[in-house]
């Protein structure tokens, strides 16, 4: 698990695993739209219905969480947002009812749920199975196909190289603390930058 990073693929052969990436990216999609529509109440339904599925595709608690960190994160600054205003209002009475809060809630339950569907596309899909998906629905070597499947494929990449970062950092004695985001952030804008050049350049190349 040391080595796991964000929306990594993981090698399987499950049902999933073995569906056509170009259905999994139709129709997570439309499922997602769809339940953002529907009662909140779809969404709990969705949530609960995608963990269940993750446990019997062989996917631990763990990774599970670690891909949905993002929604964690932003909760997180939703509440010190909402903590300011409390504090900055005069402590007024009733700022945290369940009315105040409902929809905040409601939309961090369903950005979970759509996070949860992204992690099990991710997770079932290589690189290259996205990247003849995306071709399958719009067409081979067009500049939209290359733009998708060069931003699909960069967001697990980013996960891969902050996780080596990581790694080197505490390889080195270094401790998860501010300084550690403050010195590893600007290598993982370099890093990122680099690698996103290179696949730009590779695909320019076999047009």
């Amino acid at each position: 698990m040391n080595g796991y990073s964000l929306f990594a693929y993981k090698r399987g052969n499950s049902f999933l695993h073995r569906c056509p990436a170009w259905a999994k990216i139709v129709f997570i999609p439309i499922v997602n739209i769809l339940f953002l529509c529907l009662p909140p109440m779809f969404s709990v339904v969705l949530m609960v219905m995608q963990i269940f599925l993750a446990f019997l595709l062989g996917f631990s608690l763990r990774e599970q969480l670690s891909d949905l960190r993002p929604v964690f994160f932003y909760a997180i600054l939703v509440a010190f947002v909402q903590l300011v205003g409390f504090v900055a209002g005069g402590f007024p009475s009733g700022y945290f009812s369940w009315e105040s809060e409902k929809d905040t809630v409601l939309f961090l339950v369903k950005l979970f749920a759509i996070m949860q569907s992204a992690s099990l596309v991710f997770k079932t899909s290589t690189s290259l199975e996205l990247r003849e998906g995306i071709g399958k629905l719009f067409g081979q070597n067009s500049d939209f196909t290359n733009a998708i499947a060069m931003f699909l494929n960069f967001i697990p990449m980013v996960g891969i190289v902050w996780q080596q970062s990581k790694r080197a950092w505490f390889a080195r004695g270094g401790k998860q603390n501010v300084k550690m985001y403050v010195t590893l952030l600007p290598v993982l804008f370099s890093v990122g930058m680099k690698k996103a050049y290179n696949a730009a350049r590779a695909v320019s190349v076999r047009r």
